[in-house]
């Protein structure tokens, strides 16, 4: 059986109960042999549900997720998720063919090309030292980046020069919810409570957040519901 490690970054505003929703729900649906690990600010709130991860750096938001190429990090192949994501189904295929293409790492295109950069970093596979000159370009000077227009994912892009994005194979692989599924009509968004069922997750990105849409039936039932 495969094996993989699944990590989350979870620190500042954002609630533990968000990494351990999507933990919960990739081990509900995935039949791969599954290490959960979880980057945080608060590891003493981690109730047996992941292995908490050294943070070398007390860095800033989003730019945590550049700590997860250390080349110390657990061994293996990782599987990379935001928080905000909401698992759908099983993605397994995915996770094979990804690995199988041996690239230097795998995503999805970002849903509106922000600051013309093709690469998103809300979802990535990649193998555990590959990516080590990312952890220590970021470590030579955190706080000179931290204001950088576009975030992490702006900045990792040009250092990225062989990446496997699994929406040219696998389209429905992650959709966005305000960009792909909803609908605006003057300042509202419109959100459709019926998606196409081969969308295996929605990325809710932005606002609003997977707890503020109980009412939409495909995110209460794999996000609301996960225990």
């Amino acid at each position: 059986m495969l094996a993989i490690n699944l990590l989350t970054v979870c620190t500042e505003k954002y609630p533990l109960l968000y990494a351990e929703k999507i933990i919960k729900r990739m081990l509900q649906v995935s039949n791969l042999n599954i290490t959960s690990y979880c980057l945080t600010d608060r590891p003493h709130e981690i109730n047996g549900w992941a292995k908490s991860l050294p943070r070398k750096i007390d860095a800033k938001g989003w730019w945590n997720k550049t700590l997860l190429f250390d080349p110390e990090m657990p061994a293996g192949w990782n599987v990379y998720l935001d928080i905000d994501i909401v698992i759908l189904k099983n993605f397994d295929e995915e996770i094979r063919f990804a690995i199988a293409q041996a690239r230097q790492i795998a995503a999805v295109s970002d849903a509106v090309g922000w600051m013309n950069q093709k690469f998103s970093s809300s979802l990535m596979i990649f193998k555990t030292g590959a990516l080590a000159n990312i952890f220590h370009e970021f470590c030579k000077a955190p706080e000179a980046l931290y204001d950088r227009p576009g975030g992490d994912q702006v900045w990792m892009g040009p250092y990225l020069d062989d990446v496997c994005y699994l929406d040219e194979t696998y389209p429905n692989l992650k959709r966005n919810l305000k960009f792909h599924i909803a609908a605006r009509k003057g300042n509202d968004l419109i959100i459709p409570t019926e998606i196409s069922d081969q969308i295996k997750s929605v990325d809710c990105t932005g606002q609003p957040k997977p707890h503020e849409l109980a009412a939409v039936p495909y995110i209460y039932a794999n996000w609301h519901m996960v225990r």
